[in-house]
């Protein structure tokens, strides 16, 4: 009955909390949905996209060059993987010191994203930069050098505060979404490796993925806009905000919402997806790390 309960729940409280799941999970999404992040970046920075027809824009915002492409990989898999592990594993773990599940869910989360987003600052910095159809950095570190050039190193984290503002937000909205499906979704009737036992897991995975991929990005949309904005100008967050709001009034809150919700959205439900289906498939193949086997067996 204990292993039952520990496999069926996979990227959840009294997870499996397999590194390599995660890595692989996150590292997949991100790949896939490459092309759906570069064009909402061009979109909430206001970036042009010229062409002569529907189509020509379409080929821009979607199409190549993918600058910054290893780069943008490298941070979005390490960021996710690194939120969503450590989340898991925290709460598991204050829930076994005998936290109240509201506190180990919120805290780890917050105080991982924080870490991540701060860290990892530069690189979407950079990699946003580059993202403009007229941008002339051929790359990551060229875009690096020349804010560094121009703007100091305190340059290199300008944006931090929105970024961190909207990013704690929306992930800890994911995981308590996450964990909350979880908790009222059916649990798999068929026992590990039995017939049915994968289908049922992924099936619910799957709405746990969109439920928490759409709530957390739609919250934090008017956050990414600023940020964006902030990276475009080199303002600061008070200057860009009244800027915006002169311009654009309220409506700047759901500039680009539509493929934030996609790009935002479908990253982050497909990291929780793949990383289950992954976890799933390796603890069905007997594969688990020592932090897994502690996770699992510490569960309620």
């Amino acid at each position: 009955a204990a292993s039952h309960r520990a496999g069926s729940r996979c990227m959840a409280p009294g997870a499996q909390v397999d590194l390599i799941s995660y890595l692989s999970g996150a590292g997949l999404a991100a790949l896939v949905n490459f092309p759906l992040w570069k064009a909402a970046a061009i979109g909430q920075s206001g970036f042009t996209a010229q062409g002569p027809t529907f189509f020509a824009r379409l080929k821009v915002l979607l199409g190549p060059p993918y600058k910054g492409v290893a780069a943008t990989l490298f941070g979005m898999t390490w960021a996710r993987a690194a939120i969503f592990y450590c989340a898991d594993a925290g709460r598991d773990r204050m829930l076994a010191l005998g936290a109240s599940p509201a506190a180990a869910t919120a805290l780890p989360a917050v105080g991982i994203s924080t870490l991540v987003q701060v860290v990892n600052q530069p690189i979407v910095r950079g990699t946003i930069t580059i993202q403009d159809p007229s941008s002339r950095h051929a790359g990551l570190v060229a875009a690096l050098r020349h804010i560094h050039a121009t703007r100091g190193v305190s340059g290199l984290w300008h944006g931090t505060v929105p970024a961190v503002a909207k990013t704690v937000p929306k992930y800890v909205v994911a995981i308590w979404v996450k964990d909350a499906m979880q908790e009222l979704l059916p649990k798999p009737t068929a026992p590990p490796g039995a017939p049915g036992h994968r289908s049922q897991v992924l099936q619910a995975s799957a709405i746990k993925s969109i439920a928490a991929g759409v709530a957390g990005a739609a919250l934090t949309n008017p956050l990414d806009v600023i940020r964006n904005e902030m990276f475009k100008t080199d303002e600061a967050l008070g200057e860009t905000t009244r800027r915006l709001l002169r311009r654009e009034g309220a409506s700047f809150l759901w500039r680009g919402m539509a493929r934030n919700l996609v790009a935002v959205a479908a990253p982050i439900g497909m990291t929780i997806f793949l990383t289950d289906a992954i976890v799933d498939y390796r603890s069905s193949r007997g594969v688990a790390s020592p932090a897994a086997s502690a996770s699992a067996a510490s569960s309620p």
